[in-house]
């Protein structure tokens, strides 16, 4: 179980590289195009067992969701280096530094707020045994526990 639990964190990551990457390619999300790109669709097609019926509705809810993703990756990343830069070309605590914290810790909470509201969006178009299963591995990447691991994921 370890092993999937990796796989999908590892394809999480491929898709958000991939779609940052992707920025500058206009491709059509209608005629499905991103979805061969998004290979941890098929850990939560397979694993959770959807229907087609609910695969469809959570292919599109992802297609939906990355553009977000994206722009808020970026507003990080601008925010991170706004941060770098204020604390290594200083040498206090300065009002300049002080806002680049704070800023980049807004700008963090609105990311995960996002994604944490995609995840129950989707989890919404779940079974209950599929929903229970997809929250216990998918929350703890949202709030940042992605070092541990939460109790009951290893359910047999």
């Amino acid at each position: 179980m370890k092993k999937g639990i990796l796989i999908l964190v590892l394809a999480v990551l491929a898709g958000v590289v991939a779609f940052g990457l992707m920025r500058s390619h206009k491709i059509d999300s209608s005629n499905g195009a991103l979805l061969d790109n998004m290979p941890e669709l098929t850990w939560v097609r397979n694993d959770l067992k959807l229907t087609d019926s609910q695969f469809a509705k959570v292919s599109e809810l992802h297609v939906a969701y990355r553009p977000k993703c994206l722009e808020m990756c970026h507003r990080i990343l601008e925010a991170h280096e706004r941060l770098e830069k204020a604390a290594f070309f200083g040498e206090a605590v300065t009002e300049e530094l002080k806002s680049a914290i704070a800023d980049h810790a807004r700008i963090h909470a609105e990311c995960q707020e996002a994604m944490i509201v995609h995840i129950y969006q989707t989890a919404a178009v779940l079974n209950e045994g599929q929903k229970k299963r997809y929250l216990k591995t998918m929350l703890p990447y949202a709030l940042d526990f992605s070092h541990s691991e939460p109790e009951g994921v290893h359910e047999h």
